[in-house]
């Protein structure tokens, strides 16, 4: 008998693993530009020793791009390691934009890759729900990277968190070529898994061309059930 739970871990590990690399890859960029302006900035003191001026606005420039660089890895280690902490707790309470925007953070250069613009539009109050982070951002991104197969011309998809009558939903628009067709393949059994650990639905609206992910305020069973 294997657990839903032992099911969801083993692709879990692997998306996981997928996540990292594409991080490091993100640390390797920028840590390519800082060593290419320290470079340039060798260059030019090297210039001033040999009896030249020395260029003032352009040591500003590339101390700048230095700095900037800095920031911005110094957010992707941050993103990393609240990524890392998302298997912590098996259930934890999350604020729904926050961690849209966190998700979409961690992906950048997975939807980067695909010329996908996608962003979060906040609607009302900020929503909490007690659920299985690591889970649900596995399960996001699986709606996301199927969604950016269905964004057309546009190139733009937007995730709208709001508030139900038992939850939270997430939609998914900007669905341009979403199909009847769709409802019949998907959610296929990765996603099905999550859904049920999630105790979610995820529902397909053709006149929206949108998805929309359904999950309960607390989720009510903390074990999980069992699979052949």
């Amino acid at each position: 008998m294997v657990s839903l739970l032992d099911m969801a871990s083993l692709e879990g590990l692997r998306f996981f693993g997928r996540i990292s690399a594409s991080i490091s890859h993100e640390l390797k960029n920028t840590l390519s530009i800082m060593n290419e302006s320290a470079g340039l900035l060798e260059d030019l003191a090297l210039l001033a020793e040999q009896g030249k001026a020395l260029d003032a606005s352009r040591v500003k420039t590339l101390s700048a791009l230095i700095k900037r660089q800095i920031q911005r890895t110094d957010q992707i280690i941050r993103n990393m390691n609240r990524f890392s902490h998302t298997v912590d707790e098996p259930l934890k309470e999350i604020e729904l934009l926050d961690f849209l925007e966190f998700v979409l953070a961690v992906c950048r250069r997975l939807t980067a890759a695909k010329g996908i613009v996608i962003q979060v539009t906040p609607k009302g109050r900020p929503l909490t729900v007690v659920t299985r982070p690591f889970f649900l951002h596995r399960l996001i991104w699986l709606l996301l990277e199927i969604g950016m197969g269905f964004a057309g011309k546009a190139k733009a998809l937007t995730l709208i968190p709001e508030k139900t009558e038992s939850g939270v939903s997430i939609r998914l628009t900007g669905l341009e070529t979403l199909t009847p067709e769709t409802d019949r393949i998907f959610p296929e059994n990765q996603e099905q898994t999550l859904l049920t650990l999630l105790e979610a639905r995820l529902t397909m609206n053709l006149e929206e061309k949108s998805f929309a992910l359904v999950l309960p305020q607390r989720i009510k069973d903390e074990g999980v059930g069992g699979a052949a």
